[in-house]
Order: structure tokens, then C-alpha cells, then sequence
């Protein structure tokens, strides 16, 4: 496994993703996109599911299914199945998760949902961050996988709609927020040039492109 960059267990997908601060827009997206999830956690302890390599800066504890990726952050993390999450009951605040859902097969999702519930305090709150399969998005990465300037496509469940990810959340959470990101400049943020952090200003003016889907909920309780 350590000389792969991807494995399925049980039927999701686990990998060692590319190193974003490699590419200075996507970086400066993604710093974008944390500023605004943490915009919707409450004070507290907060637990982040499948974090990669870097965690959320809120985030006091993580877990990820690649083992080297909770071996090499700073914060304490443990590799696990977030099917099952390996925690008591309510010990967290907050539960974040950023662009892995689509990584996990459809009928597992909602375990994923309720787990989190199970950790959280009432009032507690879930954050999560997918993409979202515009037809920009899949026009644009379609070409990109087939003139090669990104590596091979592991998202074989495919992404999930705005209305997919809200429904998942409403299951268990009061949904408080959901926002749709994106901007046409996404293609840029291929690029491994220092110019490409330039155009995060603009990025941000042009955010009608269904690239990304921001919900948010709050766990009422039991």
C-alpha cells in the first residue's frame, strides 16, 4: 500500500492526494473555502473526517483512512473507517468534512451522516464541503484527464449534486446553511505557476459556476 496513491476498502475509496500547495490558486481556494466553513462552528472541540494531508485549521482531531496521512500531521489523528467513527458518544462540538463523500459508495452515506450525529453535542454542528457535477465542471475535467494535466480519476461513484449533499445532511442535522462556489477560473487552478494566486480576486467576483457545495447543519438532539 505505501507505494500506492489509492486503495478501495470496503467499497470507498482511500488515497494519498496530490500536495495542493503546489498549485498557489487551488491553495488559496481551498484557504477560502476553511475561512468559510469556519464561519459555521461553533466554539469547541471539533473532529475533521478524512482531512488528506492537511487538516482544518479548527480541527483538534482528525481521522483519515490512508494511514501515512494520519501518521505525518501535527495534530493528533488515528486511521479509521468514518462509517464507524471510534469515538464515545457527544465528545465533539463540530464535525468537518471536506471533498471525500463522493469517495464513499451512495448506500454508505447516510452511516457517515448518523455517525456524526452520534459524536456530536446537541447544538453541535456538521460542515461539508463536496463537488458539485455542474456541466462546467465535468466538461472542463473531462478535458483534463484526456489531454493529461490531471492524474488518473478516482471518483468512480461520481460527485453529488447540491440537493444530494443537503438531503444527506437533513437526515439528521436542521440544515442552516447551503451555498454553491465556483467561478470559470477553476481551470486555472491547475497550474503550478506563483502568478495563479493573482487571480483569487477575481475568482472570487465570478462565483456562478456550480463547482462546489457548502451545507451546513445543527444536531437538535436526540
Amino acid at each position: 500500500m505505501s507505494e500506492a496513491t489509492w486503495d478501495v476498502q470496503d467499497g470507498a475509496i482511500v488515497e494519498r492526494p496530490r500536495n495542493v500547495r503546489n498549485h498557489p490558486l487551488l491553495n488559496r481556494i481551498y484557504d477560502r473555502h476553511d475561512a468559510l466553513i469556519a464561519e459555521y462552528l461553533p466554539a469547541g472541540r471539533t473532529l475533521e473526517l478524512a482531512f488528506g494531508q492537511h487538516m482544518h485549521p479548527r480541527a483538534d482531531v482528525g481521522l483519515e483512512g490512508w494511514p501515512s496521512n494520519a501518521e505525518t500531521v501535527r495534530k493528533p489523528a488515528l486511521a479509521g473507517d468514518a462509517r464507524a467513527l471510534p469515538f464515545d458518544d457527544d465528545p465533539f462540538d463540530a464535525v468537518i468534512g471536506r471533498r471525500f463523500l463522493h469517495h464513499v459508495p451512495p448506500a454508505d452515506r447516510p452511516d457517515i451522516l448518523r455517525e456524526t450525529a452520534r459524536v456530536l453535542r446537541p447544538g453541535g454542528r456538521v460542515a461539508l464541503l463536496e463537488g458539485t457535477p455542474g456541466l462546467y465542471r465535468k466538461l472542463t475535467k473531462g478535458a483534463a484527464f484526456r489531454l493529461g494535466l490531471l492524474d488518473e480519476d478516482t471518483d468512480i461513484y461520481g460527485h453529488l449534486s447540491a440537493d444530494a449533499v443537503t438531503d444527506l445532511v437533513s437526515g439528521s442535522f436542521d440544515v442552516v446553511e447551503t451555498r454553491t462556489l465556483g467561478s470559470p477560473l477553476m481551470l486555472a487552478s491547475i497550474s503550478e505557476s506563483d502568478a495563479s494566486a493573482r487571480l483569487l480576486g477575481l475568482y472570487e467576483r465570478t462565483q456562478f459556476v456550480e463547482w462546489w457545495t457548502l451545507v451546513a447543519g445543527e444536531f437538535p438532539g436526540p
